[in-house]
């Protein structure tokens, strides 16, 4: 039953934490037809039921991070506890800025089955251990956009890794709200956006990716530091702490200026931010130095700003809408094998807490999935590196994708307009669940396509009966289309729009 499969993640967690190799007691006499795990994952509560959830979900990940990071200390000749007394430094700046995080990762892993300190070193040290690669960053000014939207986007360029997708509620005061993009095993950020509006990514310092460009924002040279915090955890607290660029800025220069910041050999990051009101802010810093521009020009790309995919933008001769922006991001000229994820954000200056929407692609080339800010849930799929390993080996052409994404996007923005309309001053309970219905019913399709790329797409009508989740995938369903949700007709758990003849239904 559908019902069963929205159980929440959590009940999962009693299982964690277990040996390698290692069952539940009773396991062997089970039957061999396991219940399927709960399609949809739920980040919300204190830290520790946060880690707790994230360690099981991700189990298989986190230790396989680990086993590499131990093996590359024992090829280098590096004790576990030279490990974890060189993590000291982050876990001391962690303390002071985000002690929260040091609950989740002692809750990560036991439900992960690795020891809490030696994860906790990972965290802090294996960063440096990571090939870089030169992401790419892009936003264009709202002035040029089809109805003023507010659009961000990364391409992440990385070393080969399960990569994990969510959206993320704490209950610690004064924390925002976030989507993110990480690796599986830890929960930082390649990229993000939060509910007050604020979109970001943290990139390869400038002064590699735009070598001898006189145009380049470089911050005053510094010498390295080796021990600190690294860009990922630092663009997680600006997530949680900042509302908007101009804030975004000040967390950057407070934590260079007391010396947290630590950038390896590479010693540097660029910046790119966009807040709810428009405003594009380029940052460059080092261990001792930060620089910043706000641009207004039509198109800004973070490097590659003469590639195919920057020239297509800044040529367009009519307001650029989301998807010209969007399917730029599967250009060759910026989107390679090394492109390991991607996220374009549409930030709602209105409803920023609930109607911002991420479209998620792992990898970069693959299908875009969407998730709200005002939702609770991410598709499993997205979480546990499901996803990123099912289409990290597609050839699939990319009109394909451009194509499934235009009816996901026509879908969405019925969706988002109804539920503009009865929104008041606090999203309500109700709102979440039509936007996690929406979602999961969108992902479960496109999950379905990416698994089996050759399949067709076109659904049959067949009901199913109506109760619990079933009758809310109704009312969401009838909210988005603006029909009477009794009278709409059903494909296997998912919407048909648009009064759809039941054999010819989108399955969206």
């Amino acid at each position: 039953m559908v019902l069963k499969h929205q159980i929440l993640i959590v009940i999962l967690a009693a299982v964690g934490g277990l040996p390698l190799g290692a069952s539940p007691r009773g396991a062997e006499s089970r039957s061999a037809k396991e219940p399927d795990p709960p399609r949809v994952v739920e980040l919300c509560g204190t830290p520790a039921e946060i880690g707790e959830t994230w360690g099981t979900v991700n189990r298989s990940a986190i230790r396989n991070a680990m086993e590499q990071y131990r093996a590359k200390a024992r090829a280098e000749n590096v004790s576990e506890e030279t490990l974890i007394e060189r993590a000291r430094p982050f876990l001391d700046i962690a303390k002071r800025i985000a002690p929260h995080w040091i609950d989740e990762a002692r809750a990560i892993a036991p439900a992960a089955g690795v020891d809490a300190d030696l994860y906790l070193s990972m965290l802090a040290n294996a960063p440096r251990n990571i090939g870089f690669h030169e992401c790419t960053s892009y936003a264009v000014s709202k002035q040029f956009t089809q109805d003023s939207a507010i659009l961000f986007h990364k391409n992440r360029d990385n070393a080969d890794c399960e990569q994990a997708a969510y959206v993320l509620t704490s209950s610690v005061a004064r924390v925002n709200k976030f989507m993110a993009v990480s690796n599986a095993s830890t929960v930082d950020c390649s990229m993000m956006v939060n509910d007050k509006g604020l979109a970001g990514s943290a990139d390869y310092p400038a002064h590699l990716t735009r070598k001898d460009d006189p145009n380049a924002l470089l911050p005053a040279e510094a010498e390295p530091r080796y021990r600190g915090m690294m860009n990922g955890f630092l663009l997680r607290h600006i997530a949680e702490r900042a509302s908007d660029c101009a804030e975004a800025l000040n967390v950057i220069q407070d934590v260079v200026a007391k010396g947290y910041y630590a950038g390896g050999t590479v010693n540097g990051t660029h910046w790119l931010f966009v807040d709810r009101l428009g405003t594009i802010l380029e940052v460059s810093s080092n261990s001792r130095h930060v620089a910043s521009k706000i641009h207004a020009q039509k198109v800004y790309f973070s490097r590659l700003d003469q590639s195919a995919a920057a020239v297509r933008l800044r040529q367009a001769d009519r307001p650029i809408d989301f998807h010209c922006f969007h399917d730029v991001s599967r250009d060759p000229s910026i989107c390679h094998a090394s492109s390991i994820s991607g996220m374009t954000v549409e930030i709602d200056p209105e409803h920023p807490a609930v109607l911002t929407c991420a479209w998620f692609s792992l990898p970069a080339s693959s299908l875009s999935f969407p998730v709200f800010m005002g939702g609770r849930k991410t598709p499993r799929c997205l979480v546990n590196g499901d996803l990123y390993k099912a289409g990290k080996s597609l050839t699939t052409d990319r009109s394909r994708w451009e194509a499934l994404e235009k009816h996901a996007y026509a879908d969405k923005q019925r969706l988002a307009g109804k539920v503009a309309a009865r929104l008041k001053a606090e999203p309500s309970a109700e709102v979440a669940d039509l936007l996690d219905d929406w979602t999961e019913a969108v992902a479960d399709k496109q999950y379905a396509i990416v698994r089996q790329p050759d399949r067709t797409t076109t659904a049959s009508a067949v009901p199913e009966p109506d109760g619990g989740v079933w009758a809310a995938r109704r009312l969401a369903a009838g909210v988005t289309s603006g029909l009477d949700p009794a009278k709409l007709p059903l494909t296997h758990g998912r919407y048909t729009f648009l009064g759809t003849k039941p054999g010819n239904a989108t399955g969206y």
